[in-house]
């Protein structure tokens, strides 16, 4: 049938002998999309969108060819890549009732790929991440986004998806890339990004701290975000697996720390019983702003945690040097903690304490 069809194609494309040949073979349409016939093939449905320009070669074409021969499009021949192109690169069953077994047929051809039980997309674009996520949108219209797939869209632009994980209302059927999740979630925990609904920043962080050790818990801290806000979220999805590890380690972030290693100090400080500090406490030196990792108000002794994540730039070292002139000019005694420092914990201790009691015996009055 399919060779039949496209013979037609030469023998006649206009007046009687063409309209005979598109009722016997209605799968014909101009290729770019246009209306050829009685059941509109070629026109793009409504939830499709505004039809693009159509490109020079089908996916019938290039694909027709072992050889790899670029063959131009035939006339009258529906043209794969122009429907998907007309349609956003996805083209839905539901949506295209009366092309339904010519989708499956094109499927079945590699002209096109499926993702998702009635969801077609063009077969290179399978893999592709947005594309997933699209499709995965499209298809499930209540569907909410987690995960890294969630964290790209909202606070975490550089996170890397190997998985699109998706929360449904209902039981779905695992498939390839995807990994479905059913859970109801408090509206107040849903936003929107670019018109798809993905979990808040907050709710994402409280998810992951019982794998990341509240490690995107601390980037939102560190962007300013209060810490409520992300104890409401976990207040608000109460009785799941992992929150107790959860409820731990947002405990240990009322002290506010901004990265692991300042969460592994505040720990540190908290098992010897070390007290009269303050995380990211806000002091002026030399008439400048600054804010320390952690700070003994009283005592004027600054702990320093030095990330090489976040000081591996010359701008950053310019800076911490010019941040450490002031603080000590203003009389500051400052202790650099690195992540070497923190494993040999003894040894940190026992200078923290040294520090400390130098600076205390310093401030105390005469005949005290």
């Amino acid at each position: 049938m399919g060779l039949f069809c496209l013979a037609s194609a030469w023998i006649g494309t206009s007046g009687r002998s063409g309209a005979r040949w598109r009722r016997i073979c209605p799968d014909f349409a101009t290729a770019g999309g246009r209306q050829t016939d009685a059941r509109g093939l070629g026109q793009p449905t409504a939830a499709c969108g505004q039809q693009g320009l159509r490109p020079k070669l089908s996916t019938m074409a290039v694909l027709a060819e072992p050889s790899g021969r670029r063959i131009p499009i035939l006339p009258d021949v529906i043209d794969v890549d122009a429907l998907l192109e007309s349609c956003g690169g996805i083209l839905l069953a539901r949506e295209h009732r009366r092309r339904k077994s010519s989708l499956s047929r094109w499927y079945r051809a590699g002209r096109l790929g499926r993702i998702l039980p009635g969801v077609y997309v063009h077969p290179a674009a399978v893999d592709d991440t947005e594309t997933r996520i699209r499709a995965v949108v499209a298809r499930i219209p209540d569907a909410v986004l987690a995960g890294p797939a969630a964290a790209r869209f909202t606070s975490w632009p550089d996170e890397q998806i190997h998985e699109v994980d998706v929360i449904v209302p209902g039981r779905r059927v695992p498939r390839p890339g995807f990994r479905f999740h059913r859970r109801r979630v408090p509206p107040e925990l849903v936003t929107r990004r670019s018109g798809v609904a993905v979990l808040t920043p907050a709710l994402l962080a409280i998810d992951s701290a019982a794998d990341d050790n509240g490690e995107r818990i601390d980037d939102l801290l560190r962007g300013h975000w209060p810490l409520t806000v992300i104890q409401d979220a976990f207040q608000a999805t109460p009785r799941r697996r992992g929150n107790r590890r959860r409820r731990r380690v947002l405990h240990r972030s009322r002290t506010q720390p901004w990265s692991q290693a300042e969460r592994r100090l505040h720990d540190l400080l908290d098992r010897h019983r070390i007290t009269g500090w303050t995380a990211n406490l806000p002091v002026t030196a030399r008439g400048r702003q600054y804010v320390l990792d952690v700070g003994f108000e009283a005592l004027r002794v600054a702990l320093e945690v030095d990330g090489f994540e976040y000081h591996n730039t010359r701008r950053a070292f310019d800076y911490d040097r010019e941040r450490g002139n002031d603080l000590v000019e203003d009389d500051w005694r400052v202790l650099h903690v690195t992540t070497v420092s923190l494993e040999d914990e003894p040894r940190l201790v026992r200078r923290i304490r040294a520090v400390l009691a130098s600076r205390s015996r310093r401030r105390a009055p005469p005949g005290g």
